[in-house]
């Protein structure tokens, strides 16, 4: 699969997205991690059509995170957590998935305290 030019106009990358998830692609990411030596994995991402990034999926393919604990959080407009729980139920049955966390992306910037205030229910 030839890579893309995700550095373009909003719209532009949008109707991307759209296509990659319609199309069920799997698109290719750089770098990479060894979850082997972890018990919690942290899943973030930002919400596109409904769900994570085609490309999250293509993490969640290459990585068995069953008998793990997972904890998602997203950024969203408007989405809440969407279908992410579901997606990360599906894709690892065998694993224990944590209430997870949503913040509007334009509340990033502003909102650390809101973040501590979750990451103190996660570990008190």
């Amino acid at each position: 699969m030839a890579e893309k030019d995700y550095d373009m106009p909003y719209d532009k990358l949008i109707q991307v997205a759209k296509e990659e998830a319609n199309n069920g692609e799997l698109p290719a990411y750089k770098g990479d991690i060894d979850v082997s030596k972890y018990d919690t994995i942290f899943i973030g991402g930002p919400i596109w059509w409904g769900t994570y990034p085609q490309v999250m999926f293509t993490f969640f393919r290459d990585h068995d995170l069953n008998d793990k604990t997972i904890i998602p959080f997203v950024t969203h407009e408007g989405s809440g957590l969407a279908s992410t729980v579901s997606d990360i139920k599906k894709a690892w049955p065998n694993a224990t998935v944590k209430d997870g966390f949503a913040i509007y992306g334009h509340e990033v910037r502003s909102g650390k305290a809101k973040v501590e205030k979750w990451l103190k229910t996660i570990h008190p």
